[in-house]
């Protein structure tokens, strides 16, 4: 069995950008390392210049998953990061076909991409992150999210919405973060079934105000859907470019489970 996305909407299609290397892979290679290490030899390891690798490092610098030395080397950050949220441990078993589609979609849209799964407490981990500095991150967006924000986010819509018996253990707080936010549990069933009907969910600034978020999933060789993949981004150019970034969205999730079935 094998999750059968719905096709994309019409919109605008990006032309391809040089490959560069995942996040997954820096962080492998800075977790090997704890002393640190710099730019040129990070890109040595990775087979690419320091240029290539200088957006990945600036997005962990900017996550909170990576901090630099007084020596100027990067190495990743102890302790806690993303408001007092303590850094999620890292799935080394996930596939890099899964890291290669969270670059493909930042290079598609030039917008903070980021890979989430589950953890074995009913917490998200996000797991993966593409970006740079000057794109719209959602604010205080925990590196680990809790059950209570269930119903505001979109990368947890699509997980909740493929995974019934994790529905039934959930218990959202049902906290208005913003007047966007589904507050009761028949509209959070209905935007669920929405979800599963459509194949990707939507954040129409339920989280933070000014943000807006898409999200497809992705079902692994067993069908069973796993991993999430989104693009976050400020609101007026979500609502100005949704039906492009549905496309995008939703055309990498389908190239992920197909190169992570084969």
């Amino acid at each position: 069995m094998t999750i059968d996305l719905p096709l994309p909407r019409s919109g605008e299609r990006h032309a391809p950008a040089p490959a560069a290397p995942g996040t997954l892979r820096a962080l492998r290679v800075l977790a090997a390392q704890p002393e640190g290490v710099d730019l040129a030899a990070l890109g040595a390891q990775l087979g690419r210049t320091s240029a290539e690798v200088l957006p990945v490092v600036t997005g962990l610098l900017h996550s909170g998953h990576a901090e630099r030395t007084d020596a100027g080397a990067y190495r990743l950050r102890p302790g806690p990061t993303w408001g007092g949220t303590e850094r999620p441990a890292l799935r080394w078993a996930l596939p890099e076909v899964l890291s290669e589609a969270v670059s493909e979609l930042y290079r598609r849209t030039r917008a903070w991409a980021y890979l989430v799964e589950w953890a074995d407490d009913d917490h998200l981990d996000v797991v993966d992150l593409r970006g740079h500095q000057g794109l719209g991150l959602v604010p205080e967006l925990p590196a680990r999210i809790p059950p209570s924000m269930a119903h505001a986010l979109a990368v947890s819509k699509v997980l909740v919405a493929f995974a019934p018996d994790r529905r039934a253990r959930l218990a959202p707080g049902w906290t208005a973060y913003t007047p966007e936010t589904i507050t009761t549990p028949a509209d959070y069933d209905a935007e669920l079934a929405r979800v599963r009907r459509d194949g990707y969910a939507l954040d129409r600034e339920e989280y933070a105000p000014g943000f807006g978020c898409v999200c497809a999933p992705i079902a692994d060789p067993g069908g069973r859907v796993s991993a999430a993949i989104a693009v976050s981004l400020p609101a007026a150019r979500f609502r100005a470019e949704l039906d492009g970034l549905v496309a995008d969205v939703t055309d990498v999730a389908r190239r992920a489970h197909r190169r992570w079935f084969r």
